[in-house]
């Protein structure tokens, strides 16, 4: 289930979300990259739920699973901060880049990311005034 329905879904909602708030971004002098944790919840009928997104999440070991999980990453973002990113373009193919793969290049920009997904979201409501409400 993992390969075959799972992967292609959480991709999905990693660049959508990455692609919703693009215009929120800006580059820091001397910032070359921000990590990027993301909790997603996975229902019984396999539909994946965007929980939260942390920038620079926590990298403790709070579990023997988190640990191994943990030194993996922080690994493998060296491999692609430092030996990709420095890489000459005609050595970038063959660099390891450990468990990262580029899942989408942007073909463009979106300046206004809600337009760009034809939503309509408005918030309606009215006033509740305190002789409505119980007191307890």
């Amino acid at each position: 289930m993992w390969e075959e329905s799972l992967v292609d879904k959480i991709k999905n909602v990693v660049i959508n979300s990455l692609e919703s708030v693009q215009d929120m971004f800006e580059l820091k002098r001397g910032q070359q990259f921000e990590l990027f944790g993301y909790d997603i919840m996975v229902d019984e009928d396999l539909n994946c739920w965007l929980i939260e997104v942390n920038s620079s999440p926590a990298m403790d070991y709070s579990t023997p699973v988190t640990e191994r999980l943990v030194k993996m990453v922080l690994e493998d973002t060296m491999k692609v901060v430092v030996d990709y990113h420095y890489a000459s373009t005609k050595k970038k193919p063959k660099i390891d880049t450990g468990l990262y793969e580029c899942i989408y290049k942007a073909k463009r920009i979106v300046d206004k990311p809600m337009s760009s997904f034809g939503l309509n979201i408005e918030c309606k409501g009215s006033k509740i005034s305190n002789k409505n409400l119980q007191h307890y």
